[in-house]
């Protein structure tokens, strides 16, 4: 007898967030499992045999483990998700959405580390502006990237689940304008509106809103 898959994650984390979205969308029971990375719940040696490389988020499907969230979407539209759009077996259109992952994984989230990471491991008490710009640019690109309603082609894909985590956590820093970005606006405007968008996505952003405000303050106090 199966088990349900289990999902080590931070809700704080824009690549759990992704994960959890997607489990949402295909309406998969699975067990969410919070590891507080700033405790170093993630640095165990329990989790460790489960993830060597010791990252969240970590998908366990009875003894399947995976992780990278881009990875793990994929696997979960594959495996769980053939009757939906997230995913296809289209090979154009596959790789549409393959190209969106990379961009986010190699582009948008590393963009926000180069950024963050100067609160979170560097302790510094702000940003650099150069950081920050190079940030920017990469949200420029998502921009220039939207030719339809979603960000690799008119539906929803998981590479639309992955790519708002990122953006929406880039948002609270950058605070762009609709006005300089309209069809990421428009575009966000319509993820927004998933049933099971808010639930996932509120908690998370205010999460790190709020963590990054603390470090801020902290950080130039010390």
């Amino acid at each position: 007898m199966s088990n349900k898959p289990v999902l080590y994650t931070h809700t704080i984390s824009p690549a759990g967030r992704a994960a959890e979205l997607v489990v949402k969308a295909l309406n998969l029971d699975v067990e969410i499992r919070e590891m507080n990375v700033f405790k170093g719940q993630h640095m165990s040696d329990e989790f460790k045999k489960l993830n060597p490389v010791q990252t969240i988020p970590t998908l366990d499907d009875n003894g399947f483990t995976l992780w990278d969230s881009h990875a793990i979407l994929i696997y979960l539209a594959r495996r769980y998700g053939a009757d939906s759009n997230l995913y296809t077996d289209d090979y154009e259109q596959q790789a549409r959405i393959n190209a969106a992952l990379f961009f986010e994984s190699s582009i948008l989230f590393a963009r926000l580390r180069f950024c963050t990471d100067n609160l979170t491991v560097l302790g510094k008490s702000s940003i650099p502006e150069e950081n920050l710009q190079r940030a920017l640019e990469g949200l420029q690109r998502l921009e220039n990237m939207l030719q339809s309603d979603y960000v690799a082609g008119d539906h929803l894909t998981i590479a639309d689940l992955s790519c708002v985590t990122s953006v929406t956590t880039l948002h609270l820093m950058l605070k762009p304008t609709a006005a300089d970005f309209p069809k990421t606006f428009a575009w966000l405007e319509r993820c927004a509106k998933l049933p099971y968008y808010e639930e996932v996505m509120g908690r998370g952003l205010k999460a790190a809103g709020e963590l990054m405000s603390s470090l801020s303050s902290k950080n130039s106090a010390s």
